[in-house]
């Protein structure tokens, strides 16, 4: 009458070391993490301009931007990951904004954001880089 007991908890045992085995594979590297997506600003404004990315509605603004100069932004791929982004500029003393319009960026594409003299004229876009 013991030996089916013992032979049960045997099993039970073992089985508990290959699936404890199975879960910590040392070859398994994990998957990389994508590159922040490059944005690239250029103001043709002679305003200074707060640069900001819309993702679901929420606003974060990444830096400012000089009157005519440039400047590079990286923006956390995982905050976009599915989802379209809007860039936006708004001068510093001065009234209205410049959006992008809503963007859809692939993995490894950059966005170039071209803020023109008069704001409604202001243009982005994705591309290779």
């Amino acid at each position: 009458m013991r030996s089916p007991w013992i032979r049960g908890r045997l099993v039970a045992v073992l089985l508990l070391a290959a699936i404890a085995c199975s879960r910590n594979k040392p070859g398994a590297a994990p998957e990389p993490r994508p590159e922040p997506i490059p944005l690239h600003v250029k103001n043709e404004n002679f305003l200074d301009m707060n640069i900001a990315v819309v993702i679901s509605g929420v606003s974060r603004r990444l830096g400012q931007v000089s009157g005519n100069s440039s400047a590079d932004f990286k923006i956390d791929w995982m905050l976009t990951v599915g989802q379209s982004i809007v860039i936006t500029a708004t001068p510093i003393g001065g009234r209205g904004f410049a959006s992008s319009g809503s963007l859809s960026v692939g993995e490894g594409q950059m966005i170039e954001f071209l803020v023109a003299s008069t704001l409604r004229q202001s243009v982005a876009t994705v591309r290779n880089p």
